[in-house]
């Protein structure tokens, strides 16, 4: 682990042993959060489960909090940044622990990076030979069985229905990960005894995950809803993750103003630019404009070339050297899950490595129709405002300027709330800086992608305050943007095991207002506003603003 930065306040000795006590936990609590940053001593391992391992995580951590709480007095302004990011990672997990419960309520838990089924990260970077990554695998599927049964026992018997749908469809894709991706391994090793311990390994994985399967069909319960947080559990979530302390009335109102100034502008530039046409013929002209199958990946690589050179014209957002960043296609496991998504490289990684861009193609099951539908959904204006998002200027030159963060806390741990918020803002900032001034459709697709992040928003604060069932936060996305049915569906259940997905625009909201601030103060310029505010990692939201008071 790399040495931490020596402080500068009188208890910096004992605050630098305690935020690498926090890292040292964190690390061996979750393999998996230290084979992300590319600790691989981590690969092979799981974490235990059940009511006793609950506890027991508890208490570690109720310890943690207490020894943070003599450290309040530190003044330093990156001190107190390092003990505000060391508090949330504490505080944040207790609160997954204590209110969420959800390793006793959320079966979507069974497939989280703790998980032993969670075996992508071997497979999708060329860290270490195959052999090598193929024995922690292995290691890791063996105790898939074992580790299986003692999670299944902590659930409860009444499951909510939302949650089991997305858990069975997140088992069918690791069934197929394994079926075609891992099996596929088994002709390119030599190694005979290697080959047979992978062979073992799969059936385990197959073996846990329709054991999971069969056990989650008993526990559906129709009728069964109840996922929802409150308004005080929301609330509490966000000041422990955040640090943000906000009334569900504030939140309520800051999501309807957004949607109301974002409707508003949608139907402005369809009077500027599309003489007053109807949304739905424009979005019809925004998805015929679309790349192949064939040409995707190629295509959003072009992309990719044009955002950086505009990136470092125009957007005032300079770019550390660093990886560089590959277009793949999603791998098949993933593709229920996302159309698009970033990896960057872990800041312990011993190989030079590239982050990767996943973008999801049509896969070879489809039809011609539903490959069709993907490609249109999937089209120029909304991909490059995607590439934006999760790469230039977003989430990939965000982890540049983390990998050069000397403060082990900050690099190693990467809180949504400026992650998601940097990305989001990124979209709107190149809009502003004049990326698609001749392109309306490009514009169009920057509107619609934050009118999305809105609806997340009002979503989760009805779903987990006001009531609301999963039917009214769909028709919320059907009638505040146009979607389909379906993508309205899956966007509204994604608040049921993801409270705060409203971060993407609290995020974006609140990086707005310390740049206005900053440049009203007269303290610099834009160019270096997004310097300072990416030099500080992506600390939690609250402490990131105190912090950048001080600068």
């Amino acid at each position: 682990m790399a040495e931490a930065t020596p402080g500068h306040d009188s208890a910096g000795g004992d605050l630098e042993a305690y935020l690498k006590a926090v890292v040292e936990d964190q690390f061996a609590a979750h393999p998996a959060v230290a084979r992300d940053n590319g600790d691989h001593s981590a690969d092979g391992l799981v974490p235990p489960i059940g009511e006793s391992a609950h506890r027991e995580r508890l208490l570690e951590l109720s310890r943690l909090q207490q020894r943070g709480r003599q450290f309040q007095g530190v003044t330093e302004p990156d001190r107190r940044l390092d003990l505000a990011t060391a508090s949330a990672i504490v505080d944040s997990e207790v609160f997954d622990l204590e209110v969420r419960r959800r390793s006793f309520r959320d079966p979507t838990s069974l497939l989280d990076s703790d998980s032993p089924l969670e075996i992508g990260s071997y497979l999708l970077r060329d860290y270490a030979p195959l052999p090598d990554r193929l024995d922690g695998l292995c290691r890791q599927l063996g105790q898939a069985e074992e580790w299986t049964e003692e999670a299944l026992r902590t659930l409860e018997a009444r499951l909510a229905a939302p949650l089991i749908q997305l858990a069975l469809e997140g088992i069918e894709g690791n069934l197929t990960f394994l079926r075609d991706d891992v099996a596929s391994l088994r002709h390119d090793l030599t190694d005979a005894q290697l080959r047979r311990r992978l062979e073992t390994a799969i059936g385990q994985g197959e073996a846990a995950l329709k054991r999971i399967s069969g056990e989650l069909e008993r526990r559906r319960q129709p009728d069964y809803r109840d996922v929802a947080l409150g308004g005080e559990g929301l609330r509490a979530m966000l000041q422990a993750q955040e640090g943000l302390d906000r009334s569900v009335a504030s939140l309520r109102d800051q999501a309807d103003a957004e949607l109301l100034s974002l409707g508003e502008q949608r139907e402005q530039l369809l009077v500027d630019a599309f003489q007053g046409r109807d949304i739905k013929a424009v979005r019809q002209e925004l998805e015929q404009d679309h790349f192949t199958t064939a040409t995707l990946i190629a295509g959003a690589d072009g992309l990719l070339a044009d955002l950086r050179a505009f990136v470092e014209e125009h957007a005032e957002v300079p770019i550390p050297d660093g990886p560089q960043c590959t277009v793949r296609a999603t791998p098949g496991f993933l593709t229920a899950w996302v159309s698009a998504a970033y990896q960057s490289v872990g800041p312990l990684e011993q190989r030079p490595l590239p982050a990767l861009y996943y973008v999801t193609t049509p896969q070879a099951s489809w039809s011609d129709h539903d490959a069709e539908e993907w490609l249109r959904y999937m089209n120029r204006g909304t991909l490059k405002n995607t590439s934006v998002h999760e790469v230039y200027p977003g989430h990939h030159v965000q982890c540049l300027y983390g990998l050069g963060v000397r403060s082990d806390i900050r690099r190693f741990f990467w809180f949504p709330g400026f992650g998601e918020g940097w990305a989001h803002y990124s979209e709107l900032l190149m809009v502003e800086r004049g990326l698609g001034k001749a392109d309306p459709l490009l514009r169009l697709a920057q509107n619609e992608d934050a009118l999305l992040r809105a609806c997340r928003f009002r979503t989760t604060v009805g779903i987990h305050a006001e009531g609301w069932e999963v039917e009214q936060g769909t028709q919320l996305f059907i009638d505040r943007i146009g979607v389909e049915e379906l993508p309205a569906r899956r966007e509204a259940m994604r608040a049921t095991f993801d409270p705060l997905y409203l971060v993407y625009t609290v995020g974006k909201l609140e990086i707005l207002k310390w740049r206005q601030e900053w440049l009203e103060s007269g303290r610099g310029d834009l160019r270096s506003f997004h310097r300072l505010v990416l030099s500080a990692g992506s600390p939690p939201l609250a402490a990131l603003g105190l912090w950048l008071q001080s600068q």
